[in-house]
């Protein structure tokens, strides 16, 4: 890219405005790209959710209630109760694999 803009400024005659358009058409590449790997408000949505997790276990639960339902079950009967863990998130890593 900095050898088009160095190009472009060779040529005096020309146009000035060329190398100012390249300049700024990086951001809006970036623009593009970020829309293309949808990096959008949805996902900054998800990222803003606070996760609640249970310390002997480990799994996941959006409201703090389910997780500490959770720690209280896995310290009392040192096991998982179906009921509690079907109020969990799904783990990315288990779906991959």
């Amino acid at each position: 890219m900095m050898n088009i803009i160095g190009l472009l400024s060779l040529f005096e005659g020309s146009s000035k405005y060329w190398t100012w358009l390249i300049i700024l058409l990086c951001p809006l590449m970036h623009v593009f790209m970020m829309k293309g790997h949808k990096h959008d408000e949805s996902c900054n949505h998800k990222m803003d959710n606070k996760l609640y997790q249970c310390p002997k276990c480990g799994l996941e639960y959006q409201e703090k209630a389910w997780a500490e339902k959770c720690e209280k079950w896995c310290r009392k009967h040192k096991s998982c109760n179906l009921e509690i863990t079907k109020h969990a998130l799904k783990n990315e890593r288990l779906k991959n694999n």
